[in-house]
């Protein structure tokens, strides 16, 4: 499954995603995307009939977040959780009408926020409410881990913790809860190389890692900031930033760490923000290709 910052998959406003998509299709490793769900999503007519994508309410929920500090689905404000619930529902309408019209969907991405304020307890009430819901017979939910505060220093997205997240996961009824984990977003966490791999192997270990998306971090300056959650690319490119952590040694460890069976996606930012699309296109094909010669 493939990510990007561009990102905007609408038919009606295409600036550039053809061509990325195209690049994409050109290399058999790729076999989906990761969509982000805003407000709808809708369908590209670049996608492949054959891909299975994974749907990410990780925008939405920010962008919410950002108007109404309660919103959330781990929220114990009442209103901030039921609107967090209705945003779900909405994500759940757009999977249905998108296999519809053909396309799979295997995933979602569901989020514990909102920021500095998220209960389990009100997290394992929404993961029930979900769960009752009418998915289809292959939906798999993921918990994604967001970066947690830590003695340290602040966490970007401030949710859950890791332990809280899998051990509702564990004591959920419906086995079709996993965790995913974001590699960058686990060394914006622990600001090094050593917590992603701690995660992946906690909920491999616990049998239920359902996914591992790469993307990387670092603390040096560069044009994405210093650790910030951007995706970075990874090490070994002509394009790589100052200090990502993320290189072959680690992908490697990540993999084996994970097993079989788990969907692996890549999801990577690039700089400028006007990079033209077909450097973009290519720039990203480069690390498709870096991760294929790993898989």
């Amino acid at each position: 499954v493939c990510s990007s910052d561009l990102a905007a998959y609408s038919p009606s406003a295409d600036t550039g995603e053809s061509i990325i998509l195209d690049a994409l299709a050109a290399r058999p490793i790729v076999g989906g995307l990761e969509l982000p769900q805003v407000d709808h999503v809708v369908a590209h007519p670049s996608w492949r009939a054959e891909w299975s994508h994974v749907i990410t309410c990780i925008p939405g929920t920010m962008g919410r977040i950002a108007n109404d500090a309660t919103f959330g689905l781990a929220s114990p404000d009442e209103a901030g959780r039921n609107a967090a619930l209705a945003f779900a529902a909405q994500a759940r309408d757009d999977i249905a009408a998108l296999r519809e019209q053909g396309h799979h969907v295997q995933a979602i991405e569901f989020h514990s926020g909102p920021s500095n304020t998220a209960d389990a307890e009100a997290m394992a009430a929404s993961m029930a409410t979900i769960s009752g819901w009418d998915w289809g017979s292959e939906m798999v939910f993921l918990v994604e881990h967001g970066d947690a505060t830590t003695p340290d220093h602040h966490g970007e997205k401030a949710f859950l913790t890791f332990e809280e997240e899998l051990s509702l996961v564990e004591a959920s009824a419906n086995p079709r809860w996993k965790i995913g984990i974001n590699w960058g977003r686990s060394a914006l966490e622990g600001r090094g190389k050593d917590l992603p791999l701690s995660h992946i192997r906690r909920a491999a270990e616990a049998g239920v890692l359902g996914a591992v998306f790469f993307s990387s971090a670092s603390g040096e300056h560069s044009d994405f900031g210093t650790w910030l959650d951007r995706h970075l690319p990874p090490a070994g490119l002509p394009f790589s930033p100052p200090g990502t952590l993320l290189g072959a040694e680690e992908i490697t460890a990540a993999l084996e760490a994970a097993g079989d069976d788990v969907i692996v996606g890549l999801k990577f930012g690039l700089r400028p923000d006007d990079l033209p699309v077909e450097e973009r296109a290519t720039q990203l094909g480069a690390i498709v290709d870096l991760f294929a010669e790993l898989l």
